[in-house]
Parts: structure tokens; sequence; C-alpha cells
């Protein structure tokens, strides 16, 4: 593959060895339309006639990470065949809607019309493991050159392999939180004596239990919000970091639960806080003075 246009240009096989993804291969195809999981978010789609010159739509993760843009020029070997193609937009696909499919480059028909064929189609079968092994043998039998590839199976061990993760996760998080919730209540407790004073000092000037236990949930409450900041912001810079660098796919902001977790974070330490303190609103005053 090589690649050029205004901002770069990889002509030599060490260059397009040294841009990563765009060394190895990849599964084309080329088609009129669109599907239901793509966008255009740059250049301009074509119509259903085939073109003079082959045009390529390029995903738009080759826009972040290699630079193409539209109007640059892309050359593929496709089966010992060098095709040069001109990128006409860039697409976004929703790679969750595995149903529409997704291709990282989508050719204008007309490049590839007499070029050796393989479709691709996706059909469900029954969820019984036996009777989806004789479906499959008997679509082999019928038709020989056709591969079936069972889906479920692959999709069954990847969903395995992700809730185990997530479990490892859950109990690595739940003994964080645990261990943090342990350390709050040691922290209160060393200041308790200073907070029992300054609990007596307030009750002599008159407030209440319920005021001196409200500015305590307000205290213990911004503390949760900052370290649920904190911890968000860091969370949200290491996924962005894995979603890009490791993973190489496309990654989406959750504002919302990032919202969700805060709030949740700043309730927590209330609670543990304002639990951890109930002998600060116990204490009576007269005592708590007389002893300092």
């Amino acid at each position: 593959m090589g690649v050029e246009g205004r901002e770069l240009n990889l002509e030599s096989y060490e260059q397009v060895r040294g841009r990563g993804g765009l060394a190895r291969e990849f599964t084309v195809t080329y088609r009129p339309k669109l599907e239901a999981n793509e966008k255009v978010i740059a250049g301009k789609w074509w119509d259903a006639s085939p073109a003079g010159e082959p045009e390529v739509s390029i995903e738009e993760g080759f826009l972040e990470r290699q630079r193409i843009q539209v109007g640059d020029h892309m050359r593929f070997d496709v089966l010992g065949r060098v095709v040069t193609a001109r990128v006409s937009s860039i697409r976004r696909v929703e790679w969750q809607d595995y149903r529409a499919g997704g291709f990282m480059f989508v050719f204008r028909p007309g490049a590839f019309d007499d070029a050796p064929h393989t479709y691709i189609s996706a059909v469900t079968g029954p969820p019984d493991a036996g009777a989806r092994a004789r479906m499959q043998a008997q679509i082999v039998a019928q038709f020989p050159n056709v591969s079936v590839i069972d889906l479920r199976e692959i999709l069954t061990t990847i969903r395995g392999i992700v809730d185990n993760v997530t479990l490892g996760v859950t109990i690595v998080g739940s003994l964080v939180l645990f261990s943090g919730a342990l350390i709050l209540i040691g922290a209160v407790s060393m200041t308790k004596f200073r907070r029992v004073y300054e609990a007596a000092i307030l009750k002599t000037l008159g407030a209440s239990s319920s005021l001196i236990a409200t500015m305590l949930l307000l205290e213990y409450g911004v503390l949760g919000a900052i370290a649920g900041t904190v911890g968000a912001l860091g969370a949200i810079a290491l996924s962005w970091a894995i979603a890009r660098y490791a993973l190489e796919t496309p990654w989406t902001a959750a504002p919302m639960l990032t919202v969700i977790g805060i709030a949740a974070t700043a309730a927590f330490v209330a609670a543990i806080g304002v639990l951890a303190s109930l002998d600060v609103l116990r204490h009576k005053p007269l005592s708590t003075l007389r002893a300092e």
C-alpha cells in the first residue's frame, strides 16, 4: 500500500511499514450506497454509476492515525494488481451494529468488477448447538464452495472473556473501595477529638445537632466530589489511551455515567464520614469543654 497526499507521502515499503496499520491486509468491498451504520463526515459519497478513476472511502480512524485526507491517492495491491484510488470521502462506522457489517475501505463500483469476489452474509441460525451443526453440514454438502462460520460460538467465547474481565475489575474495584472506606474512617478517627471540641463550641453558640450533621455531610460530600472528579478524569484519560493506542477503536465519552460516578462517590464518602463522626454529635458540650 502507498499513499500520496498533502500531509504525507508513503512511497517505499519501509515508509508504509513505519505507519503501522497501513502495512497489514484488509478486506475491501465496493457498493453504490452507504449502510445503515455508516455516515459520511468529510467529502462526498458517489452515485451508482461507475467512475473513470477508482475512488475509495476510508473509515475515520485513518484520518486520526495516518492523517489521510480527502483528495489523497492510495495505492492498493489486490491479488497482485496495483490499484491507485482517490480518497473521495471519510466515513464514521458504528462498529457496535455488527449486523450491518463494516469495512475500513469501500470502493466505488467499477474498480473491481472483473476481480474474484467473495460474498459475505449473516444468517440467524437455531439457538441449539446441535441444530446449528446439522444446518452447517447440510449447507456445505449442498454448496461445497460455501464457508460457514458459527459466529454464535465466537460471540459466546468473547462474551465469556469480557464477563471474566468485568468480574476481575469489579472485584479489584470493590477491594479498592473498601480500602478507601477504611482509610477514611481512620482519618476521621485521628481528628475525632478536634471535631468533638469544634462541635462543643458550635453547640455552645447555639448550633443544633442537625446543623452540625449537615455541616459534616457537606464537608465530606465536597471531599467525595473532588475525589470522584479526579478519579473520573483519570478513568477517562486511561480509557481514551487504551481505545486509541491499544485497541485502535473510536472512543466515545459517556458524560452521564461520569456524572453518576462522581455523585455516587460523593454520597458514599459523605455517608461514611457522617457515620464515623456520630460520636461527635452525641458528646455533651459541657463535659468536652471541662475536659479541655
